[in-house]
């Protein structure tokens, strides 16, 4: 049976793979799968130029690209097949990569797998990419979200910032150059780096000495956050709970996210998008708010009465969920994939295949650790921990030690609160 299929209600076919092996290193590989248990019906070729040719006539679940060394070349396919394709799941199959290259295979793919790998990890990795890939392109949630009248477009800055932190010789003169022309951002990151989240003992005046300790990668995801917040600031119409609190308790998301990556080593990239995916896990409830005001009201209300998880009661009433909402708008805004996998399953991360540390690990448990923002309902926003999924990826026995730092950041939010208050 496909492993993609289940809990899905229906029988899937197997999956249909367009398997790119420019070094002809894998041909053996579908029968190591078969012997998995594995039913897919692969196609596989050695010529780039044939892949691209079959993505255009041919109806895939997903495409699998091989590399040894030649890295360059295999990140210009998967970037044509984007282009030509962009809804079909891409997995990039490689060797360890710096965290330079990293980040630009995460551009272009939606998972990076390592080819020593255990098959069963590959696997699992394309089946989770295409589950989710299935999720985010449901009929009601690509009708649902058409029906939003003012959506943000994506900022321009995120996209100039992503192209200098791609180079490999950005500095942080150089980033700090691209932020003076927006001085909002400029701003927000000043009196960031000052408050109460950094307990400096003197003040930063400086932008370049700002960007240094905030982290240049950790700026683009605060240009892009900043953005939104400017698209969807507090309406005197809306009183159930506020816009800037949410904001601010999605950087105590975000911050605790990264800090929750640090006992399983993979790098800084896995930070970033930790990072990232923390400061827009709930735009989908803003989105909603501002759209839906008075139906959104009542889904609230009744899930507070009926003490029902929100994205429960937003499906039965509306067929769709905040996360689908937000992840579906990142889509749309090319963020990267493991980005938009942790926005999506943030409230139900044991549906994910994979048993791997990820993106979505971080932020579920952080977003789950830290206390909700109040509501006129008194309805929880946040999600509840799902401690099935954090010992099915080896993480339960840190839990205590992420709640002591969640308290951490629990005591920095009273903090700014009170200097707002003040």
């Amino acid at each position: 049976m496909n492993r993609a299929g289940v809990g899905e209600g229906v029988e899937q076919a197997p999956l249909k793979i367009l398997f790119v092996d420019p070094h002809a290193t894998f041909v053996t590989w579908g029968s190591g799968l078969r012997k998995q248990g594995c039913d897919w019906d692969i196609v596989r070729t050695d010529d780039p130029n044939v892949a691209l040719d079959l993505v255009s006539h041919t109806a895939f679940d997903a495409v699998i690209v091989a590399s040894l060394s030649s890295l360059e070349r295999e990140l210009g396919v998967l970037r044509k097949i984007g282009d030509a394709r962009p809804k079909l799941p891409r997995i990039l199959l490689c060797p360890a990569l710096s965290a330079v290259l990293m980040a630009k295979a995460l551009d272009v793919a939606h998972r990076t797998v390592l080819h020593t790998s255990e098959l069963d990890q590959v696997i699992g990795a394309v089946e989770q990419t295409v589950r989710v890939n299935r999720q985010l392109y449901r009929d009601k949630v690509v009708r649902s979200f058409a029906a939003f009248r003012q959506l943000p477009s994506p900022p321009s800055i995120y996209r100039e910032l992503s192209r200098a932190l791609d180079a490999s010789n950005t500095s942080a003169q150089d980033i700090s150059k691209i932020v003076e022309r927006d001085p909002a951002l400029a701003a927000r990151l000043l009196q960031l780096v000052n408050s109460s989240y950094f307990g400096l003992n003197r003040k930063i005046s400086n932008l370049t000495e700002a960007l240094t300790l905030l982290g240049l990668r950790t700026v683009r995801g605060l240009a892009l956050a900043g953005h939104l917040s400017a698209h969807y600031p507090d309406s005197r119409g809306w009183k159930v709970f506020s816009f800037e609190r949410m904001n601010q308790r999605a950087l105590s998301v975000a911050r605790l996210a990264q800090d929750i990556c640090e006992p399983f080593g993979k790098g800084q990239v896995l930070k970033d998008q930790a990072f990232l995916a923390g400061l827009l896990l709930d735009i989908g409830m803003l989105m909603l708010a501002a759209e839906q005001g008075a139906g959104y009201l009542k889904v609230l209300r009744f899930a507070a009465r009926k003490q029902q998880a929100l994205y429960e009661v937003e499906r039965a009433a509306f067929g769709v969920t905040h996360a689908e909402l937000g992840a579906y708008l990142l889509d749309m805004w090319n963020i990267s994939p493991q980005v938009i996998e942790a926005v999506l399953l943030h409230h139900n991360p044991e549906t994910a295949v994979s048993n791997q540390f990820c993106p979505l690990s971080a932020v579920h448990i952080a977003d789950a650790l830290l206390p909700t923002i109040s509501s006129e309902f008194g309805g929880d926003l946040s999600c509840s921990l799902s401690t099935e999924y954090v010992k099915r990826i080896g993480a339960y026995d840190y839990v205590p030690r992420w709640r002591m730092l969640a308290n951490g950041y629990r005591l920095k939010m009273e903090a700014a609160e009170a200097a707002r208050s003040a």
